[in-house]
């Protein structure tokens, strides 16, 4: 696997590479155009004067070479000039005994003499007292050539030296930058060998997201270590009691008039162990837990209740029918479940669900008889109950308690203006998700 850093180099690398690609042939081909163009403007210049030295006035061609440059007078001087004009040529005297090849009006065009001068010729036509005449104008470009080729030479060098040190410079700011990665790297080793409990703060903005949900991650999986550590130890020692009182009876010879006391320790074992497997279940904020559709969830919960304790159960649910809560599934129906199971078992006849968001809320009321604060403080303790005669209002209110103590939201009970019974107010700060 290619690491972060050598694939941010070669890709930075690729593309300077390619840019310094790009530059320096515009470079070349520029510095050759500008060249050109600056010999051809004085070429141009030339011929306005080797046109204003020709001698119109005689019926053959004819020039006064008192008014040109001594460079046209001297041999093979790299400056040449050549007129035509009805097969009669006039040529410089640099040119010696050569000849220039016609050149097209305004044409420019390159070509090497056997002497290796590179030329540079220019084509005139002009019109002289009816007759064509045509001029052609050359230069030697080779030490222009050459000084172009050294000055390409050192720029391309002086670019290629830049590229290098550009490349230096990003590779030491790409390890500069990805250095938190590689302390964060370091921060999990440790974490892993338990050293730390959670990873170190600041960091860069570009990895403050994933560090701070790595860490509400990291204590979430505390609290459900924490939560099934103390239900192991909560269960351990609430069972040591009953089983010691089950022992007693069965060494002493159990009878008729022990199975009353046998089957209430029975009882309270097998409460207890729902308690802490409840408890040992309960996801709570824990990343990754959505409850899709709870509307119709909510639906099904209520029919079944219904079915079961043939009591009405008006419900009112103000949410979306394709709703997604940020709350664990299992642990909203566990919740819900707990606080419509202890209605039903109070209630005369009619219990009322009131369920909306903004945030997340669930109202139960029942037209039981009620508790009062007192009553309340008391059966939310470890399972007890305030009416031993009948099941609910102990365990199932532990419960909830626990499980909104586990989403940081708050559980309050009053009398239901309305239909006189206890009224359960859930209030959790789960988000609406869609």
């Amino acid at each position: 696997m290619i690491s972060l850093s050598r694939q941010l180099t070669l890709s930075l690398a690729v593309s300077l590479t390619i840019f310094f690609a790009l530059q320096a042939l515009m470079v070349v081909y520029e510095v050759h155009l500008l060249s050109k163009d600056t010999v051809i403007s004085r070429m141009q210049h030339d011929a306005e004067e080797l046109l204003a030295a020709l001698d119109t006035g005689s019926p053959s061609l004819a020039i006064d070479w008192s008014h040109l440059p001594a460079i046209y007078e001297r041999p093979l001087s790299g400056h040449y000039f050549q007129f035509r004009s009805q097969g009669e040529t006039l040529r410089s005297r640099s040119l010696w005994d050569e000849l220039l090849p016609i050149v097209s009006n305004g044409e420019n065009r390159e070509i090497t003499t056997p002497d290796g001068q590179q030329l540079l010729l220019l084509g005139k036509q002009y019109t002289i007292h009816g007759h064509p005449v045509s001029l052609t104008i050359a230069e030697d470009i080779s030490q222009l050539e050459q000084t172009s080729d050294v000055f390409l030479e050192r720029l391309l060098l002086a670019s290629f030296a830049a590229l290098l040190a550009l490349l230096a410079m990003q590779v030491w700011f790409i390890r500069k930058g990805l250095a938190p990665l590689n302390k964060l790297k370091d921060e999990l080793l440790l974490l892993e060998a338990g050293e730390i409990e959670i990873l170190q703060q600041p960091v860069p903005a570009e990895i403050e997201p994933l560090v701070a949900e790595t860490n509400r991650l990291l204590g979430a999986m505390q609290q459900r270590l924490e939560r099934s550590r103390n239900a192991i130890g909560n269960l351990a020692h609430a069972l040591k009691t009953p089983l010691t009182v089950i022992t007693q009876i069965l060494e002493r010879g159990s009878g008729k008039q022990d199975r009353p006391e046998l089957q209430q320790q029975v009882g309270l074992i097998q409460e207890r162990i729902q308690r802490e497997l409840s408890l040992a279940r309960m996801a709570g904020q824990s990343a990754g837990g959505f409850w899709r559709n709870p509307a119709t969830d909510i639906d099904d919960l209520v029919s079944t209740m219904q079915r079961i304790y043939r009591k009405t159960i008006a419900s009112h649910i103000d949410l979306p029918a394709d709703a997604i809560l940020r709350a664990d599934r299992e642990d909203m129906m566990e919740l819900l479940g707990n606080l419509l199971d202890n209605a039903c078992k109070w209630a005369k006849a009619d219990i009322r669900l009131t369920v909306s968001n903004h945030p997340l809320t669930m109202i139960v009321e029942d037209d039981g008889p009620g508790m009062d604060a007192p009553t309340l403080d008391h059966v939310l303790q470890r399972g007890v109950r305030a009416d031993e005669s009948k099941s609910g209002h102990g365990l199932g209110l532990s419960i909830i308690s626990d499980l909104v103590a586990a989403y940081d939201g708050s559980l309050d009970f009053d009398q239901s203006t309305e239909l006189g019974g206890l009224r359960a107010t859930v209030t959790l700060p789960a988000t609406l998700n869609k």
